[in-house]
């Protein structure tokens, strides 16, 4: 029992090491990324519109966490300290994957468990929920997704029940896609392990996300109308199911198939896919009904994104389809890989590869481009307004054409631009002047489009002249 516990710790320390240089970027380089600008601005102008925001969006516990950190975040370099707490998170999570895995006998190579404990927090997904500073509840909420189905099956008896439910109804405040992750938990007791299908435990767990998914849409709709008398039409009910069904196969499935590559070309779609039959094969060879229900798994996981009206495959949203066919892709990588010359050595080369893809990814889809971002808006600002004006500032926004400043982008996520978007001007334009020592102001609403002025004493700067400096 020492030496397993002696183990363990090692294990844990090599994970903590790896994801923390893996993910340095995110807090070795100061910045600023999309809707972390209005969060700077809101912390320091109106904190509590912040939480009103997250309970219209039917995510109070995410909101009560923002909330509250938002009187630690004064500055850009401030949104370090949140990040960081992110990739704590996440750490955390990667000693829950191999600790869970452990437990249940999944994957029998010891080596094995540790790369995929480690890779799996290498998606895309985990990218940007460390990346985007706003972001950092997510990975905790999927930590109590695996608590609430550790839990539900660990726990016997009417407290185990209740335990789990509180557990998944606070991962659904906090973000409803990633509670969904506790299908892939199911999903990895389920179809990995070698022990037969227990159908009694299997209507548990659908019975209970069913119940978080119940609790989502009383958080989403009854509540926020008993706040504030609204709701959001982003979480109303679709009627074009079969326009969801393609958009799935269209767009979250091919992003989870791609896994790493966020390009996704086609030859990683045909390599991914014949991992993955393999890693399926192998699945099957514990009992054909297993790679049904991995199917299954995989299709529940994103049922609320397409049951409501938005159409939206960002990689943040389809954390838990992501982590299970990477999870039949990694398989079928491990069943190949022990039959080569070199498996030792491949096997090390796997996790390289997967983080330094993602610490270049968070580089050059997040980092470097935001802070040019914010350099170019500062030397416009400085360069165009004198320090004593103290009329109103606004911004010109024409978001159709405008320069680039990322080489590619990938939804509102890797290599979006901030400067294009309606929200991001305030917190920018109030941190040029805090740091410039500026006198101008800024109104509820700065930015304006199309060829309108502003009355009274006031100044504009245009999008394409700050970015026509680059």
């Amino acid at each position: 029992m020492t030496n397993i516990a002696c183990n363990n710790f090692k294990v844990y320390l090599f994970l903590a090491a790896a994801l923390l240089v893996c993910y340095s970027p995110v807090f070795l380089s100061s910045y600023a990324f999309s809707d972390d600008w209005y969060y700077l601005f809101s912390a320091q102008t109106d904190p509590a519109s912040i939480f009103k925001w997250d309970v219209l969006s039917g995510r109070p516990a995410y909101g009560a966490l923002r909330y509250g950190f938002s009187f630690l975040i004064s500055s850009v370099d401030s949104l370090i300290l949140i990040r960081v707490l992110s990739v704590v998170s996440l750490i955390l999570l990667s000693c829950y994957f191999y600790k869970f895995i452990s437990e249940r006998d999944i994957l029998k190579n010891p080596l094995q468990r540790v790369i995929f404990s480690l890779v799996i927090c290498l998606l895309p997904s985990f990218q940007v929920f460390n990346a985007w500073s706003v972001c950092f509840p997510f990975v905790t909420s999927i930590l109590l997704a695996g608590w609430s189905y550790s839990a539900l099956t660990r726990l016997r008896g009417i407290k185990g029940v209740i335990l789990s439910a509180l557990l998944i109804t606070l991962s659904f405040a906090i973000y409803q896609p990633t509670a969904m992750c506790f299908l892939f938990f199911a999903f990895m007791d389920t179809c990995l392990t070698s022990r037969k299908v227990d159908k009694k435990e299997l209507i548990r767990t659908f019975l209970m996300i069913f119940f978080g998914m119940l609790m989502a849409l009383i958080l989403a709709k009854a509540i926020p109308l008993l706040l504030f008398g609204e709701t959001l039409s982003r979480s109303n009910i679709t009627i074009d199911l079969m326009g969801k069904i393609k958009w799935f196969f269209v767009e979250p499935l091919k992003n989870a198939i791609c896994n790493f590559d966020t390009g996704r070309k086609a030859l990683s779609v045909i390599i991914s896919l014949l991992f993955i039959f393999i890693g399926l094969k192998n699945i099957n060879e514990n009992g054909k009904e297993k790679v049904f229900l991995s199917f299954l798994f995989a299709v529940a996981a994103v049922t609320p994104n397409l049951l409501v009206t938005e159409s939206w495959a960002a990689y943040r949203t389809i954390s838990a389809l992501s982590l299970i066919t990477t999870s039949c892709f990694l398989i079928g990588l491990f069943l190949v890989i022990d039959k080569t010359k070199y498996s030792r050595f491949i096997y090390i080369l796997l996790p390289v590869a997967a983080g330094w893809l993602a610490a270049s990814n968070i580089k050059e889809g997040f980092s470097s481009p935001q802070q040019k971002e914010y350099a170019l808006l500062k030397a416009e600002i400085t360069k165009m307004v004198a320090k004593d004006f103290d009329g109103a500032l606004y911004y010109r926004l024409n978001s159709e054409n405008l320069p680039k400043i990322a080489k590619s982008s990938k939804y509102d996520e890797f290599g979006s631009l901030s400067l294009g978007m309606s929200w991001t001007f305030a917190g920018m334009a109030f941190t040029v002047k805090k740091e410039a020592g500026m006198n101008y102001t800024l109104t509820k609403s700065p930015v304006i489009t199309g060829n309108e002025s502003c009355t009274g004493k006031c100044m504009i700067i245009d999008a394409q002249s700050v970015l026509a400096r680059q």
